[in-house]
């Protein structure tokens, strides 16, 4: 009889213990079925963005500007002033404008200040609320074939927070821009990142978010059917430090284009005579006339390796000088296997 009641004991335990293993088994599965179809991994590339897109979507605005609509972002917060950040070519002459944050809260926006040339305008509002703005990433590290994604409202208002996955197609494209301003016609060169995404109406001003969730560019225009480009975050800090500090933002226009020799493969300049010992500046392969480069003597296949005393090593280097007033500039470049030193009043 005990030897009964010692088995049932022992199978009343059995039961419990296995009851408990189910369950634990359950919730793994739960956990596992989850992870499985949000998110796959191949090789350390995961395909789960949402993240992403929840840490960044409160900071992202769509704007509504005399019937015109286009998104933007907060880029900084002073006390209850809020600077957002869009493209100026939807704001431009705007009478009425509107910030919108999610589907519930809008508030007047005001133009505090834009730049022309690269198309970025920043607005200003006021709100008692505190909004988290982007971190701001650097664009020249970014690579082709890289993810990148947008959050904006294409079409309307309706589609507010609409997200876009695209690739760098071109980290950094050089674009030649020519406007009007004051009846002064004005040629000059953009450095542009490049996304295999077309974006919709609407979609202007949104940033281009990376994988470590900082903004790295603006989107500003598309390029017929086949790609879109966005001014770069670096540019960006530059001319929205400016306006926010209430100095007009600056633009010498140089007159070349080309690309830092850091970027080049080994073959190219072996092509093009660049000794492999050159690890920095800039290689030129256009030259515009009657332009500040071109009178101070430079000429295609020239490279830059300094101007106004500062090293042009990359992208940070040069929009440094681009967006630094000047009354004069002196250019150090190599051309074949000598080295010249040229100055010349910016006039």
């Amino acid at each position: 009889m005990k030897n009964n009641r010692l088995l049932y004991l022992l199978f009343f335990i059995l039961v419990i213990w296995l009851a408990l293993q189910s369950n634990e088994i359950n919730k793994l599965k739960q956990v596992n079925s989850t992870s499985i179809v949000n998110e796959y991994n191949v090789n350390g590339f995961s395909t789960d963005f949402t993240s992403i897109v929840e840490d960044n979507a409160p900071a992202i605005v769509s704007i509504s500007a005399d019937g015109t609509v286009l998104s933007g972002f907060v880029y900084k917060q002073d006390g209850d002033r809020v600077f957002i950040v869009t493209a100026y070519h939807g704001v431009a002459g705007a009478e009425n404008i509107n910030v919108h944050f999610g589907s519930s809260y809008s508030v007047t926006g005001a133009l505090v200040g834009h730049d022309i040339y690269t198309d970025v305008a920043i607005i200003s509002i006021d709100t008692p609320y505190d909004i988290s703005a982007l971190k701001t990433g650097d664009a020249s590290l970014l690579k082709k074939g890289e993810f990148v994604v947008s959050i904006g409202s294409p079409v309307s208002l309706d589609y507010a927070g609409t997200v876009s996955l695209a690739m760098v197609s071109d980290n950094l494209v050089t674009v030649e821009n020519i406007i009007n301003v004051d009846a002064e016609r004005y040629i000059y060169n953009l450095d542009l990142i490049e996304t295999d995404t077309v974006i919709a109406n609407g979609y202007s001003g949104s940033p281009l978010i990376n994988m470590a969730g900082e903004f790295v560019g603006m989107n500003t225009m598309a390029y017929n059917t086949d790609f879109s480009l966005a001014v770069t975050s670096n540019e960006i800090r530059i001319i929205a430090e400016n306006i926010i500090n209430g100095i007009e933002p600056i633009r010498n226009i140089l007159g070349i284009k080309g690309t830092f020799v850091k970027d080049m493969y080994n073959y190219e300049r072996v092509n093009l005579n660049i000794s492999l010992e050159t690890i920095g500046g800039f290689y030129v392969s256009r030259v515009r006339e009657s332009s500040i480069a071109h009178d101070a003597g430079i000429r295609a296949g020239d490279v830059i390796t300094a101007i106004n005393g500062i090293s042009i090593n990359g992208l940070n280097d040069y929009l440094g000088v681009i967006h630094t007033p000047a009354e004069t500039f002196s250019f150090d470049y190599i051309r074949g296997a000598e080295t010249f030193h040229q100055e010349i009043n910016n006039d």
